[in-house]
């Protein structure tokens, strides 16, 4: 992946800040304090979910309500442009600028951290802000913490790096899946045991099924006897049933017409009466049509006087309006008339305000002229207040600038001691260093020493030992004698030999015991160092003495080009109140005028609405015609409803004479009206009558022929056979569903059982698969709790091989191998000797930690990338420069980012990010 850009908003120190980055190394410089780590901070709360020790009030900017940050990286998985934005406030937001679209992720574990595992390169279930901490950003001052930590300290950082501890919670968490698999055998093994109990009873309900089904079988036969024969007796029963039926219904038929016939009897004698009483109704009505006629007639022509009243209040209320509107147009005429008379006598009126117009004119151009004047002094007046502020915030910076320059020429005295002080800081360094071999040297000498001197003791004893047997054979042997004398002058030889070697090394013991004391050298490093630290801090104060002295030219410039424009602005302002003056006096006699130009004005307006006046008083003479036309032709028409009232009293006499006929015509038409129907209802009485004569005949024919085939006691003969045949049937029913329910009951009871069978048989093959199961599950416990140990092997392996390679990267030294043990501690091996990680000096162990980290974050995550803040720390120059070059010549990870606040390594890139302080 590559990192291109990133943009601060209101993040921390920084306000508003864009930057962007390149491949190969970025070194990010600035002052302390100007916010450099803050960049990295921002890159990893985006990408990495990593905010430190910071809550989220940390990270907005004092006087801000939310900070953002945006990162533009490209993606390891598909090599295209993302952008991440988040807010303090607002979450994340993820774009794809190549499609201009909002990718639809907001939720942070659920979906934009698994986007950015994806996209960054790293499996997915890694904890992006441990991997950022612990190896893509180590914080500043703890890059080698960790790897001088004792081996049960390391284990459990480094264990979690890798991933180890994962197997062994695994194992641990598989112990309960295990009891769970466990625990589902044996429930099933009780279950089949329950079922197994259960299906015992199985034979013995099937012979029960079968002895019941033998016995419903007979019981089915002896019914469809029993059916038949009921069937035989029901078809004769209802014969002679239906003929005893049928003498009933006869018997009863001929009660129901001789009831019929006095009824319909009775209702034509009442037929005939309502006939004579409409006829007497159309006699009465015949004698009275002639006055109801006259009466209707009268009413119709009332109505028609009554639409001709309606007719003279609609004219009589017109004629209302048409006087109203007249009314109102004489009133308008009369204001038209005054208006005109006062128009004839604007014109006079301005003929004479036309000369005071002219001096209005005159009077108010001086006026204005002054007025600019005054707001020229106006303005010239705040610009001098401003000039006269702004000067004396001048000298005052003046007087703060050369107190600061006389402060930082004090300070270049020390600045001047920073080569001697650096000379005596590696002449210290140095000298430690060999102090530091010399001590080994020592040790090895201790050694040998007391190894020598056993084994000198062992010597001695053995030469003295052969001496006296020597001098007892030379005493015995006298021929031996010149021989053995040179063999004893040996012995004595290598005897002293061994002495003079022994007091050698006890003299070379005792220098290095004096040339060891490391205690006095490294208080006097941390005195130079202590002093050198406060010089460069105040060699980057004096590096602003330059810019100090230019600042301080400017403003002696600048003050004396105040001082000359505040002279011009107070020679201006001197006319002021003379002009103040002028302006008041020429105010008042405009106030004398009383504006004659806005009065000619007006009366101009006026007379501009002369014709208009003059038409519209011609309106109304012509409006007040047409009303007064209007009104006398309504009059016209209500003359013609002079005699109304008399013509609508004399229709009203008709009616009031003839109203008796009318009431009494009224009164009788209804049932005059019934005659035809009461006639109809009299002659269908009269045929129902005879009809009801016929059927009681036909009825009495019908029940004599009846009586004389059909006996009775046959009849009583037949139902008393039916009964017990039905009895018969009714017991083998009763009997058949008892039967039929107990043969129910025990298919139920077999259908249970064959439910339990075929659930023992589920039961049966699910206990083999939680068998399978159970077995896997050891398997995969045993499995994982195996992993660990040979995954971790193969994890150090590669690590250890890949930091290797990166250390001769580093230090551009070929003969040199590191080893990254079992325990994790780093291994230098340079020749023959191999060194612990503790032993090796302060740039070696950077730059070996750093080749470690670099190969942790190659093998376990496929990132590029790496942050360094303050890589360089407690380093003197040479060092520095020795690290920065040996960053400069990774070449297997596409960007690195460092921090630093020297020119270190500006000297190795040239990609550098200045950052300066913001105000």
């Amino acid at each position: 992946m590559e990192i291109l850009s990133v943009t601060l908003n209101n993040f921390k120190s920084h306000s508003d800040r864009h930057f962007a980055f390149q491949p190969g190394t970025n070194a990010i410089c600035g002052e302390n304090g100007a916010g450099k780590t803050s960049i990295l901070e921002a890159i990893a709360w985006v990408l990495f979910d990593y905010s430190g020790d910071y809550n989220k009030d940390d990270l907005i900017r004092n006087g801000a309500s939310s900070a953002q940050v945006r990162v533009t990286f490209v993606s390891t998985r598909d090599g295209r442009t993302y952008e991440v934005h988040r807010c303090t406030t607002k979450s994340y937001t993820l774009y794809d600028p190549q499609l201009n679209e909002r990718l639809p992720y907001s939720r942070i574990k659920e979906e934009v951290l698994p986007w950015l595992r994806q996209h960054l390169g790293v499996s997915p279930g890694t904890d992006l802000s441990q991997l950022f901490s612990s190896t893509i950003g180590v914080p500043q001052g703890t890059f080698t913490a960790d790897f001088l930590l004792t081996r049960e300290k390391r284990k459990p950082i480094f264990d979690k790096i890798l991933k180890i501890e994962e197997y062994q919670q695994t194992y641990k968490q598989l112990n309960d899946l295990e009891k769970y698999a466990k625990n589902q055998v044996e429930r099933l093994e009780r279950e089949i045991t329950y079922y197994d109990e259960e299906l015992q009873q199985l034979e013995e309900l099937q012979q029960k099924r079968l002895a019941q089904k033998t016995a419903i079988a007979q019981s089915q036969a002896e019914l469809s006897q029993a059916e038949a024969r009921l069937a035989d007796l029901k078809q004769e029963q209802e014969t002679l049933a239906a003929l005893a039926t049928r003498s009933q219904q006869l018997d009863t038929q001929l009660a129901q017409l001789a009831i019929q016939h006095q009824t319909q009897t009775v209702q034509l004698q009442r037929s005939q009466n309502d006939l004579a009483q409409a006829e007497s109704a159309v006699a009465i009505c015949t004698a009275q049509r002639e006055g109801y006629q006259a009466f209707l007639a009268a009413e119709v022509a009332q109505r028609d006087l009554e639409q001709q009243r309606q007719a003279e209040q609609r004219l009589q209320k017109a004629r209302r309006q048409q006087e109203a509107h007249l009314s109102d147009r004489q009133t308008a005429l009369a204001k038209v008339t005054v208006q005109l008379a006062r128009l004839a006598n604007a014109q006079q009126e301005i003929q004479q305000l036309e000369p005071l117009a002219h001096r209005q004119i005159e009077l108010e151009k001086a006026h204005q002229l002054i007025t600019q004047h005054l707001q020229n002094c106006l303005s010239q007046r705040q610009t001098l207040q401003q000039q006269e502020k702004r000067l004396a915030q001048t000298q005052t910076r003046q007087t703060q600038l050369a107190k600061e320059i006389i402060r930082l020429r004090e300070l270049q005295l020390s600045v001047d001691e920073i080569p001697m002080l650096e000379q005596q800081q590696q002449r210290l360094q140095q000298h430690l260093s060999r102090i530091v071999a010399a001590s080994q040297f020592e040790a090895d000498l201790q050694q040998l020493f007391m190894q020598s001197e056993a084994a000198g003791d062992r010597f001695n004893s053995q030469v003295q030992q052969a001496t006296a047997t020597l001098k007892d054979i030379q005493q015995k042997v006298p021929l031996w004698a010149p021989h053995l004398e040179a063999v004893l002058i040996t012995l004595k030889n290598g005897t002293l030999c061994q002495h003079q070697f022994m007091a050698a090394l006890r003299t070379i013991l005792d220098d290095l015991a004096e040339q060891t004391a490391v205690t006095k050298l490294e208080q006097q490093l941390q005195t130079i160092q202590t002093t050198l630290q406060t010089a460069r801090q105040h060699q980057a104060q004096v590096s602003n003495l330059e810019r100090l002295l230019d600042n301080q030219a400017e403003l002696s410039q600048e003050q004396t080009d105040l001082q000359t424009s505040l002279v011009e602005l107070q020679n201006h302002l001197t006319a002021e109140p003379d002009l103040r003056q002028q302006q008041a006096t020429l105010a008042a006699e405009l106030e004398t005028l009383n504006n004659p130009k806005g009065r000619i004005q007006l009366r101009q307006e006026e007379l501009q609405q002369a014709a208009t006046v003059q038409t519209e008083a011609v309106q109304l003479q012509s409006a007040l015609s047409t009303l007064e036309a209007a009104i006398a032709h309504i009059n016209a028409q209500l003359a013609a409803f002079a005699n109304l009232s008399d013509q609508v009293q004399a229709q009203q006499t008709i009616k009031d004479s003839h109203r008796t006929s009318y009431e009494n015509y009224m009164a009788q038409r209804e049932l005059a009206n019934t005659r035809k129907q009461r006639q109809q209802q009299v002659e269908e009485a009269t045929a129902g009558l005879q009809q009801l004569e016929q059927a009681k005949l036909n009825a009495t024919e019908e029940r004599d022929r009846l009586q004389q085939t059909f006996d009775p006691n046959h009849f009583q003969t037949v139902q008393a056979a039916y009964q017990a045949a039905n009895d018969q049937k009714v017991a083998l029913s009763a009997l058949l569903p008892v039967e039929l329910k107990l043969l129910a009951e025990l298919d139920q009871q077999l259908s249970k059982l064959a439910a339990v069978s075929q659930k023992r048989a589920i039961a049966q093959t699910a206990l083999d698969q939680k068998k399978k199961t159970e077995r896997f599950i050891k398997f995969a416990r045993k499995a994982y709790k195996d992993a660990g140990p040979r995954i971790t092997e193969r994890y150090i392996y590669s690590i250890s091989r890949e930091a290797d390679k990166l250390l001769r990267e580093l230090l551009n030294r070929p003969n040199v191998s590191l080893q990254w043990t079992r325990d994790y501690e780093i291994v230098i091996q340079e020749g023959a000797h191999p060194r612990r990680f503790v032993n090796l000096s302060g740039g070696e162990q950077m730059c070996a930690a750093l080749a470690v980290r670099l190969a942790l974050l190659k093998i376990l995550a496929d990132i590029d990338i790496a942050f360094f803040d303050e890589p360089t720390t407690n380093m003197d120059r040479m060092r520095r420069d020795q690290l920065a070059e040996a960053i400069a010549n990774i070449k297997t990870f596409r960007q690195l980012f460092v921090i630093s606040h020297d020119d270190t390594f500006e000297k190795v890139t040239e990609n550098i990010i200045l950052v300066e302080r913001e105000g």
